[in-house]
């Protein structure tokens, strides 16, 4: 066994630096010889090395330590007895002595003191060494760190929690840790002694802390305000962030710096730098709220004087809003907030310092009313005594205000105090806009300090929303009647002042338990007013923001005294202005807006509005006035927003009752015979028709099944969609069938899918609507309810009308949308017939129904019963196609066929996503510029058509190649050459100006000559078209680069 043991201790020593990982292995191994086989003893290790450790070789001794150190690391904590480590101990302190051997000997105590049964005596002579012997400052940091880790496993192995509790030990590990930690500039090492420092000061006892409080104290503040940038490849992740907050949780820790932290800390306030400033000042605050409080008593004037010229000379007292001038008139952009305050960018650190200031003033308030009442108002009427004579003169306003409105948001009793004394001083009535304005954005603060202290209103809890009586309840008739004239008594012009009381009326509602429901109401009328009156877009988006905010927590009163307000204007005949108040008139159009920008996502508002709108609407078709085409239009696109912007809010019970509301009002537009607004129009009876989609789409699903029956013999009997002449009826029916759900039994759909594919042969359509109501049909039964082997039967390939292929691109799109198997051969032979002379142009331009969008087959969230379509259906349609076209358009010669190709790919391209393109666009663009120099003018539409959606959607793209596009444009918009068609000529000259709008002006600017010159000879082009966007175009080429006139 000895022959063996040297053999591991030999070639530990050989591995040890060369081969870390196979040193740790046999330490591991000799652990194992000790501890379970019991066949060697640590003795025997010792031993075993005495030659190697006793070596003159340093090299050599600092292995064999190593070797000795890795053994103790391993062995479990409680395997060695009292004895047995006091022996050992004493072997590692001869060992101090030695230099070379200093980080293996750290690493033998950093063990051994982790052990369970070191005895006190053993503690106490090292910790006499680190104290008396250790200069830090003589080794590298990773050396100076293990002290610090060796205090640590003392600190939890032996003082914490008491475990020993000996004065002079623990004063010892005081002293000890004071001169480890002196003048310690690495990073790791600063978090543990900041970590240490926290730990004495906070569990240690007090009175054997508080004598070396002063030395601890200064260890920490030396390093304030730590700065630190990582390096690259930081291995131990420390911030810069960490150690602030770390020395921050230091320094704050005990209130037995509280003398020293305060002063010190205002004498850092004074610095220059926005960011030592926001260190000290976050610093103090949580000073304050860790001492005690007659610590912050004592030095809260002197901290008040600091923090006022930290508050008052931060920002100056200029308007947050409007130029200050009390004139906000005009049109001009106004950047406001529910705070009243506006930051730029130039001033956000320094903004961010004046909030931490006011943060401070008040915790430190707080702090004071919970300590003395009787010391808070001594505070505060110093204060007052400094900001009342501000109220006077109008000086640093803002900065008075934010001062009083933090104190007052320290607690109820604060919040009384503040407004007993302040409001005084702001509600002073006056005709000047100047001073109505600063009223205003003074009386902010108040209303904020106010919602500190009680809270905001919540949704759905009125029981909540009861607050105890305060003083500021004895100001509200004064600040409505003043916020109400502001908004009502003053001249449209004057923006500012009626935006501010927008907001702040707005901040009343905010604010919890403040106003009475009739109060509520009130405010609700003023937004309504001004909203329909003023067309102001800053009056506008401060109301509507306003209305939304109400509508959160009072949807009821909105609705009975706004929406329903809005809804009664609305006329029958769209010449009918609407009057309002006998006052004013109201544009259709701006009432319908206010509706659906303010009702979005509101359950009650969104329902009444729908319904409403669609009554209006029947009333509409039935008058039959003059314009009703266009009031029907923006009746029929306001429910239609109204369903697509909240369709994923309305709940299924609503849904429910909206159907029955709805439903039976859009079949009664459908039984006007004569009617010429909605159904004889075809952008109208499609939002008709889309809008039964939505009405159906959150149905009760257990009804699907007989409704589907009804809504069968009311479409096929009533409506006659395959009776004799082909009808427009049939896309609502082809809408509904959208969104039920997909799981019903259609027992009729393949016969109802033979039926439609027949009539569409057989019968003659002179409206394009009712045609792709059929073929629309075709796409949702294959979708939802046919299989594969069905579809296939009905798919004629020998047919090549154009109508025999328009059934099977529609066919074949709700086969796509839910990767289908079928697909596949579908669009290969599509492919195919690109190459047919007779129908290949025809068929290039129904590639684009495979990927154009039809609302009622989308994917909406939380809904997957409708269809069968799939996310990435798109995706996998474009990658499955584009190799193929590419590939085929290189390998052909014929120019027509190349032309169906590209035509194929332009209208594919218009309807997919531009993420979805681009991997393919390095491939794609090369071949779009060659075709431009092919002598085929069908070809060259063809490039042009996709080249003008590459641009709209890869301006980079665009810009890498813009030396090879513009010259080839140019070329065509010649008219000399046969191949340069009117269009090619007049694409070409849209394409250049396009180009303008996505290319930057440098680039652009390098072909302005070149463009103005060789866009000549078109001007006196035979087609007056071409002239007039050679016009067009030169003129955005001339105005490159000038300023614009003013």
């Amino acid at each position: 066994m000895a022959d063996h043991l040297d053999s591991l201790l030999v070639s530990f020593i050989a591995n040890d630096t060369v081969n870390n990982e196979k040193a740790t292995e046999i330490a591991t191994r000799l652990v194992k010889l000790i501890v379970e086989e019991k066949s060697i003893k640590l003795l025997d290790i010792i031993i075993g090395l005495k030659q190697q450790i006793t070596s003159n070789d340093y090299t050599l001794r600092k292995k064999a330590l190593n070797c000795l150190s890795s053994v103790l690391h391993n062995l479990p904590r409680d395997y060695l007895s009292k004895n047995e480590i006091t022996v050992i101990f004493n072997f590692y302190m001869s060992k101090l002595d030695d230099e070379n051997l200093i980080s293996e000997t750290f690493s033998g105590f950093l063990s051994l003191l982790s052990y369970s049964n070191t005895s006190g005596q053993d503690i106490v002579s090292f910790l006499n060494f680190l104290k008396n012997d250790y200069v830090g400052t003589n080794y590298l940091a990773a050396i100076r760190f293990v002290p610090f880790r060796i205090l640590e496993f003392v600190y939890i192995n032996k003082l914490k929690d008491n475990k020993i509790i000996n004065a002079k030990i623990t004063t010892l590990y005081i002293e000890t840790y004071i001169n480890v930690a002196s003048g310690e500039k690495d990073p790791r090492n600063l978090m543990s002694s900041f970590k240490l420092n926290y730990q004495i000061t906070t569990t240690l006892d007090e009175t054997l802390v508080f004598p070396l409080r002063q030395q601890l104290f200064d260890i920490l503040f030396s390093y304030f305000p730590i700065t630190f940038k990582p390096p690259k490849n930081d291995p131990y992740k420390i911030s810069n962030s960490d150690l602030k907050l770390a020395l921050r949780k230091s320094i704050s820790a005990t209130d037995m710096f509280a003398e020293d932290a305060f002063y010190n800390l205002i004498d850092k306030l004074g610095a220059s730098s926005p960011s030592v400033k926001n260190d000290t000042l976050l610093t103090i605050n949580q000073c304050i709220k860790n001492f005690k409080g007659e610590s912050v008593q004592k030095i809260s004037l002197e901290l008040w004087k600091a923090l006022k010229f930290e508050i008052t000379h931060t920002l100056d007292d200029t308007d947050i809003i409007g130029n200050g001038n009390g004139n906000g008139s005009g049109n001009k952009k106004i950047d406001w907030t529910l705070t009243g305050t506006v930051t730029t960018d130039e001033e956000h650190y320094k903004q961010n310092n004046y909030q931490t200031a006011l943060n401070v003033i008040r915790l430190m308030s707080l702090k004071l009313v919970e300590f003395d009442m009787s010391k808070f108002i001594n505070f505060i009427s110093h204060v007052f005594t400094e900001l009342t004579s501000n109220y006077v003169h109008s000086k640093d306003l803002k900065q008075s205000c934010g001062i009083l409105s933090s104190i007052g948001s320290a607690n109820e009793a604060a919040f009384n105090i503040v407004i007993e004394r302040a409001l005084p001083l702001i509600l002073i009535k006056s005709t000047e806009i100047s001073k109505l304005k600063l009223l205003l954005m003074n009386l902010s603060f108040f209303l904020d300090s106010y919602m500190n202290v009680f809270g905001q209103t919540e949704i759905d809890k009125e029981e909540v929303n009861n607050v105890s009586s305060n003083k500021l309840f004895d100001y509200k008739d004064e600040i409505l009647m003043i916020l109400g004239m502001a908004l009502t008594n003053n001249s449209k012009l004057e923006v500012t002042v009626r935006t501010l009381a927008v907001i702040q009326f707005t901040k009343l509602v905010k604010m919890k338990g403040y106003l009475s429901s009739e109060e509520i109401a009130l405010i609700i009328q003023y937004f309504t007013e001004t909203i329909l009156t003023d067309n102001n877009k800053n009056i506008y988006y401060a109301c509507l923001e306003g209305l939304k905010l109400i509508s959160e927590f009072y949807e009821e009163t909105v609705y009975d005294v706004s929406l329903k307000q809005m809804l009664n204007l609305l006329p029958l005949e769209y010449n009918n202005l609407p009057l309002f108040n006998n006052s004013e008139y109201v544009d259709i159009s701006t009432i319908l807006k206010i509706i659906l920008d303010f009702t979005t996502s509101r359950h009650k508002l969104i329902k009444e509005s729908i319904i409403s709108l669609t009554s209006q609407l029947l009333k509409v078709a039935k008058a039959k006035a003059d314009q009703s085409v266009e009031y029907c239009f923006l009746l029929l696109s306001s429910i239609y927003s109204l369903f697509e912007n909240n369709i994923i809010f309305i709940k299924e019970e609503e849904s429910i009752k909206i159907k029955d509301a709805v439903e039976p009002i859009l079949f009664d537009i459908l039984d006007l015979s004569d009617d010429v607004g909605i159904v004889a129009d075809n952008f109208n009876f499609d939002m008709l028709s889309n809008i039964f989609y939505f009405v159906n789409l959150k149905s009760d699903r257990d009804k699907h099944n007989e409704e589907l029956i009804a809504y069968n013999t009311k479409f096929q009997g009533k409506y006659k969609i395959f009776g004799g002449h082909p009808t427009r009826f049939v896309l609502p029916y082809c809408k509904i069938l959208s969104a039920l759900d997909k799981s019903i039994n259609f027992n009729d759909a393949n016969a109802m899918f033979e039926q439609t594919i027949v009539f569409l042969k057989n019968r003659k359509f002179k409206d394009g609507l009712s045609k792709l109501g059929y073929l629309e049909l075709l796409m949702v039964l294959t979708n939802k309810w046919l299989i594969d082997d069905d579809v296939k039967k009905s798919i004629n390939w020998n047919d090549k009308s154009v109508i025999n292929l328009e059934i099977i691109t529609w066919i074949g799109k709700g086969l796509v949308m839910k990767n289908s198997e079928l697909a596949p051969n579908i669009l290969n032979n599509f492919i195919e017939l690109l190459g047919d002379s007779q129908v290949g142009n025809t068929v290039s331009h129904l590639f684009e129904i495979f990927v154009i969008d039809i609302n009622s087959m989308r994917k909406v969230k939380g809904i997957s019963w409708n269809n069968n379509v799939r996310l990435l259906y798109k995706q996998k349609f474009f990658s499955d196609i584009f190799k193929v076209l590419v590939t085929l358009y290189k390998e052909t010669e014929i120019m027509f066929i190349k032309c169906n190709y590209l035509t194929a790919l332009s209208f594919t391209l218009k309807h997919t996503p531009s993420t979805l393109v681009e991997p393919f666009m390095n491939d794609l663009l090369p071949m779009l510029l060659e075709a431009l120099e092919m002598d085929n003018g069908e070809v060259k539409i063809s490039s042009l058509e996709t080249l003008k959606d590459v641009t709209e959607k890869f301006h980079q793209l665009i810009t890498d190649h813009i030396d090879t596009l513009v010259p080839l444009l140019l070329k065509l918009v010649i008219p000399g050459d046969k191949s340069n068609t009117v269009l090619v000529r007049l694409f070409a000259l849209q394409l250049l100006n396009s180009i303008t709008k996505v290319v930057p002006l440098n680039y652009c600017l390098n072909f302005k000559e070149q463009v103005l010159v060789g866009t000549v000879i078109p001007l006196s082009d035979k087609k007056r078209v071409v002239r007039k966007q050679c016009v067009d175009t030169r003129q955005v080429y001339f105005e490159l680069g000038q300023v614009p006139f003013e």
